[in-house]
């Protein structure tokens, strides 16, 4: 086999592609990498680090597409669509709406819910396996102020309860009693029991090292151009050459799409830009439990030795700059926590921005591409790629053995769109 030939070639370095690379391996599989940034460094590296079981709504619920455009015309706000005339976009936005139902909900938030417990439960194994990289399953607080924001958090809560994970209704004593360190005004809670934290940068560097010790070729920095199905597999054509393979999983991310297009696969997936920032951990008064802000919809995540604070959705394109006006809100937030640091630090033009592949159902597009099935398809996960991604790779690894999956992968098969 030459250097450039693989059983299986994974497109892309962010915690879908290198668990996907993982769970190959181990089932017995050659498997090489090729990652578009260097690892720890892409949209898997700079979002909040939480595990969300909680989060079994999908975006696509009631409500979003009349929200989004009272938002579309407030500057500041946290959910934002660039208008464009673009076919692919278009198609997103009907799609996306054509999902906003109650009935869709019904339908994937079962799905979410199981496939994030056992995400869950791999990351536990993981860690076991590869050392620490600061997954602790703290709980996660849905927190408010407002009147409005109770019913909504209370609506969630019901959704979540019914499907089986542990939640706790608390009062503002009872919030401030369990996490003495929030800063913001609040009036109650919702504390989902079942979520999490991870460090993402430990948790892609420590799976990174694990690869290449069992063998797996990661290469950073690869520009990828296309993808060509052969009569023996699947070649990709990168700008300095071409690797082949009996399979190609492409796991891409938000720049799916993009290569997806070059085998003639309109693939539904739209980049969702966020931003965060990250501060060292204040002396006194530092949390300890990972929260959302429901009103500022921005997320504050305690990991080792930092805080970090994220927020935003803007779909539209891939422009990484940062609109100080949608930053702000976070900045805010990160200041709040740690008044010793410097406002320079806190500036738009030190803050992350990253983009996150949103499919229009709200669920990840998992498995073989009808017709070719010898290209895999693992994006779509939108914000919740941290969370889905061991699941994700485990998945694919069974179906590629042809074992039994670990969760029912037909509500994710790419031929749903």
């Amino acid at each position: 086999m030459s250097d450039n030939r693989s059983d299986i070639l994974v497109i892309g370095g962010g915690i879908v592609g290198l668990s996907t690379a993982w769970y190959l391996r181990r089932a017995g599989a050659s498997v090489a990498v090729l990652s578009r940034d260097p690892v720890a460094t892409g949209s898997s590296a700079g979002n909040a680090g939480m595990i969300v079981p909680s989060h079994v709504v999908p975006l696509s619920a009631p409500g979003v597409i009349s929200q989004g455009l009272r938002w579309l015309l407030n500057p500041a706000s946290p959910f934002y669509i660039k208008a464009r005339l673009d076919p692919d976009l278009l198609r997103w936005i009907w799609t996306f709406r054509a999902h906003c139902t109650s009935r869709h909900v019904a339908y994937a938030a079962p799905i979410l819910a199981g496939l994030s417990l056992a995400s869950v439960r791999l990351y536990d194994e993981l860690q076991d396996t590869i050392g620490d990289y600061g997954w602790l399953q703290t709980g996660l607080m849905m927190v408010y102020r407002s009147e409005k924001y109770r019913e909504e958090n209370e609506r969630g809560a019901d959704v979540a309860a019914a499907l089986g994970l542990r939640i706790r209704r608390l009062d503002e004593a009872a919030t401030r009693a369990i996490e003495p360190a929030i800063r913001s005004r609040v009036t109650g809670s919702v504390l989902y029991e079942d979520d999490g934290r991870v460090d993402p940068d430990a948790l892609l560097a420590r799976l990174a090292a694990a690869l290449r010790v069992a063998g797996v070729r990661i290469e950073e920095g690869v520009d990828v151009r296309s993808l060509e199905r052969t009569a023996s597999g699947m070649r990709v054509s990168t700008k300095v050459g071409a690797h082949e393979a009996d399979r190609v999983v492409l796991a891409a991310g938000a720049w799916s799409s993009r290569l997806a297009r070059t085998v003639g696969l309109r693939l539904p997936v739209q980049p969702a830009k966020g931003y965060s920032i990250t501060i060292p951990t204040p002396s006194e008064g530092a949390p300890r439990i990972p929260m959302i802000l429901s009103e500022d919809k921005v997320t504050v995540t305690p990991m080792p030795g930092r805080i970090r604070f994220g927020g935003t959705l803007a779909l539209g394109d891939f422009d990484p700059s940062v609109d100080p006006r949608r930053y702000a809100p976070i900045r805010d937030q990160a200041r709040a926590y740690g008044p010793e640091v410097p406002d320079a630090d806190l500036a738009a033009d030190r803050a992350w921005s990253g983009f996150r592949p949103a499919s229009p159902d709200g669920l990840p597009i998992v498995g073989p591409v009808r017709g070719n099935e010898r290209l895999v398809l693992a994006t779509g996960h939108g914000m919740m790629g941290i969370t889905l991604g061991p699941v994700t790779g485990r998945l694919v690894a069974d179906l590629a053995a042809g074992t039994s999956p670990v969760v029912d992968p037909a509500p994710f098969d790419p031929a749903r769109f």
